[in-house]
């Protein structure tokens, strides 16, 4: 019997390229695929087989790491190396294809649904530009105004990003409905900032949105799940946080937790830039659930 490859579930490269696959053209989504399907093919050779293999010039075969994120086929190999050597660390984990359906068992669900959704908030760590996080948390914390998008299953994730800045004292806006995000978009100036937050980066509203805030002059940044969407190439910082293909829309799931994870961040992020504003209006949001507490 012959020996099954064994393909990457999670780590740095596969976090990337599932993060940059929808928007990559034929020749480089032909190559990116071929490496996630036989990581280790990458390990034992060289540029050159890999490239034949796939049926593009070994010059195609490099740009497609570049576009990925990667200065080039070393990079790349380097990557899967590590990601090997951590995987086979941990316990083996379910595949991808392996799917749930009436079955299962709950706990199995539950097991599957918490490895996966912590899988997402770990990989984050290496889709997200730690350099435009922190100008984010600077241009946020400095803003005069605040103006959070999200629809659809990004609008929880906008609420609750919405309401821990307003508990640090920032004047934060979260409209609900579309026009209502659009004409207030449309109402900022260069002293404010625009938060969007859209899985896909595709929808129509939040990017009309996006677009309105930043032709007014305001910092525009997105918490997204994929690296070329429409949304990321129109905003100043596209913070980007996704999780593989699971199936009945586990990847979405699994996003939304990681963008909860970069809210939590950016909280943190201004509360211990500007400690003394902060503690003053942490201290009025406790003050308050004590209030409202029985």
């Amino acid at each position: 019997m012959v020996a099954a490859k064994p393909s990457l579930v999670s780590g740095e490269f596969v976090t990337r390229a599932q993060a940059a696959l929808p928007r990559l053209g034929a020749t480089d989504k032909r190559f990116i695929e071929l490496v996630l399907s036989d990581p280790e093919a990458v390990v034992r050779g060289s540029v050159t087989e890999l490239a034949q293999k796939a049926g593009v010039a070994q010059s195609s075969a490099v740009r497609a790491c570049q576009r990925i994120g990667y200065r080039g086929y070393q990079d790349v190999k380097l990557a899967i190396t590590r990601d090997l050597a951590q995987q086979n660390e941990q316990e083996q984990e379910l595949a991808h294809e392996e799917g749930i359906d009436s079955r299962t068992p709950a706990g199995d669900i539950l097991d599957r649904i918490l490895r996966r959704s912590g899988r997402a908030l770990a990989d984050a760590v290496q889709t997200v530009d730690p350099e435009l996080l922190s100008l984010t948390i600077d241009r946020i914390a400095t803003a005069t105004r605040v103006l959070v998008i999200g629809i659809g299953t990004s609008a929880a994730p906008a609420h609750d990003a919405a309401y821990r800045l307003s508990a640090l004292g920032l004047v934060t806006t979260f409209p609900t409905d579309v026009r209502a995000q659009h004409l207030a978009a449309r109402h900022l100036d260069e002293s404010c900032a625009c938060l969007v937050i859209s899985h896909t980066g595709a929808s129509r509203e939040s990017l009309l949105a996006a677009e309105a805030a930043r032709t007014a002059g305001a910092f525009t940044v997105a918490i997204t799940s994929f690296t070329n969407s429409p949304l990321t190439r129109v905003v100043d910082a596209p913070l980007i946080a996704g999780g593989p293909e699971y199936g009945f829309r586990l990847e979405a799931m699994a996003s939304r937790l990681a963008h909860l994870g970069i809210i939590d961040t950016l909280f943190v992020g201004i509360a211990v830039r500007h400690p003394k504003t902060s503690t003053k209006a942490l201290d009025v949001m406790a003050d308050i659930t004590i209030e409202h507490s029985l």
